[in-house]
């Protein structure tokens, strides 16, 4: 059976909607009731997309490597357990969305996609990144959210282009040292895991503007917290910080428009919020304040302009 013969039949099999020929550079085939790829897709040289979300596939052959046109790859809502370790020789995908899967890893190999610029991998089973991943020196954003990642690689500074990670609801303990070289961070989401403390090198991170570690261990802060002169928004809710470091009392996060900081440990606010212009919103309840000491931050906060807030997250 030639090509445009496998194909014409996929296309009647399937209902599908638009014709499949050689030259196709889109194929969607999302919840079509898969169990498996059709092998007759990896013969489509010119397939720049390829979209195979709510099937319910478990494997990907090693033959997705031949895709060597493959752009973007959506393998969202399947029962995949890993991808192939031809990923990696798909050099010009660019995307790889793959949540709500049953993912243990990825493969080493990914850091042959050198135009990879964004990765969704929420909703998995991840305990670990592989390494190669900071060789993917073009990425924008990481999304894990929902795994069981337990640390980060050590490399994750080379990612020096990401300006957006998230590994809300893991299991991480410590951050590498190296993530203060993320030079052009924006957007870091930490909610909902088990670290302790911070490295200092967070100070590095000069353009992050959403730092969010609510739900985790940490007492205190670094110092250093103080370099991120643009930070806008800073959740530390649900920890068991007893002290804000003094960089951040003395104002020095200038940019800072909301503090969240209920459910803590803080026996007195600290610092004065007029310190803070453009200070709008804050949360404070349930520390360990006297009566007294809540009822000035209250009177200071108002003073200030800035709402008192209660939030969940």
């Amino acid at each position: 059976m030639s090509l445009e013969e496998a194909l014409a039949h996929l296309v009647n099999d399937l209902e599908l909607d638009d014709e499949l020929e050689p030259e196709s550079t889109t194929v969607d085939l999302e919840a079509k009731g898969l169990t498996e790829v059709p092998m007759a897709i990896f013969e489509l040289q010119c397939c720049e997309e390829l979209f195979l979300a709510e099937n319910m596939l478990t494997v990907l052959p090693e033959e997705l490597g031949n895709l060597e046109a493959l752009q973007d790859l959506n393998v969202t809502k399947n029962a995949l357990t890993q991808l192939p370790e031809s990923l990696g020789t798909l050099q010009q995908l660019q995307g790889l969305v793959c949540y709500d899967n049953s993912l243990v890893s990825l493969p080493e190999t990914i850091g042959g996609c050198v135009s990879l610029q964004g990765i969704n991998a929420n909703s998995n089973q991840l305990q670990l990144l592989p390494d190669g991943l900071c060789n993917c020196l073009a990425l924008e954003g990481i999304y894990c959210d929902s795994n069981a990642l337990l640390e980060l690689p050590e490399a994750i500074g080379n990612l020096v282009n990401v300006d957006e990670m998230s590994f809300n609801h893991n299991k991480l303990n410590i951050l590498p040292p190296r993530l203060g070289e993320m030079a052009n961070l924006r957007m870091l989401r930490l909610a909902h895991n088990n670290l302790a403390a911070l490295p200092a090198s967070i100070g590095g991170c000069t353009k992050l503007k959403g730092l969010f570690l609510n739900f985790n261990r940490l007492s205190r802060l670094p110092e250093e917290i103080g370099q991120l002169k643009l930070l806008e928004d800073l959740n530390l809710e649900d920890n068991s910080i007893v002290k804000l470091p003094k960089a951040l009392c003395k104002g020095s996060c200038e940019s800072l428009k909301g503090l969240y900081l209920q459910n803590n440990k803080l026996e007195a606010l600290g610092f004065k919020p007029k310190l803070m212009p453009h200070l709008r919103k804050m949360s404070l309840g349930n520390n360990a304040m006297s009566a007294q000491a809540r009822a000035e931050a209250e009177a200071d906060l108002a003073d200030a302009g800035v709402e008192s807030v209660t939030t969940r997250y």
